[in-house]
């Protein structure tokens, strides 16, 4: 006679799915957003903050990027059925890999958006220089 208080177990592709899911979106935030980070705040530190860096953009893509991950791994934890927690887990790892790599495309579009704007000083700088020669 079994008791009305036993459920069913997890099957193991759910617990490998939860463990795989939680082990590699750590890797990419330390092996991916956190270098990224470093590398927009070096190149920020030595432009002496000539660079613009969209500080709030980054905050925002990461915050929620952080959710949807977080909350594709609760969904890969309470499944019960093996290959839904599989696609959660995918979808932490790709949420999270998103969020670690947006930041770097956040300062470069940036970074090209100022450019486009310091191409015309520079040029009407060029034709002082000329002017005077």
């Amino acid at each position: 006679m079994r008791s009305s208080r036993s459920r069913r177990s997890r099957p193991r592709a759910v617990w490998a799915a939860v463990i795989t899911g939680i082990v590699v979106s750590l890797l990419i935030v330390g092996g991916v957003m956190l270098p990224v980070l470093g590398l927009i705040a070096g190149a920020d530190a030595t432009t002496v903050g000539v660079l613009d860096v969209p500080v709030g953009a980054i905050a925002v893509s990461i915050l929620i990027c952080s959710v949807v991950a977080l909350g594709c791994l609760g969904l890969t934890f309470v499944s019960r059925n093996g290959a839904l927690s599989w696609v959660a887990a995918v979808a932490a790892v790709v949420a999270t890999l998103i969020g670690s790599v947006w930041p770097l495309v956040a300062t470069g579009m940036s970074s090209v958006g100022q450019v486009q704007d310091l191409v015309p000083f520079i040029q009407e700088l060029i034709g002082r220089v000329a002017a005077f020669g």
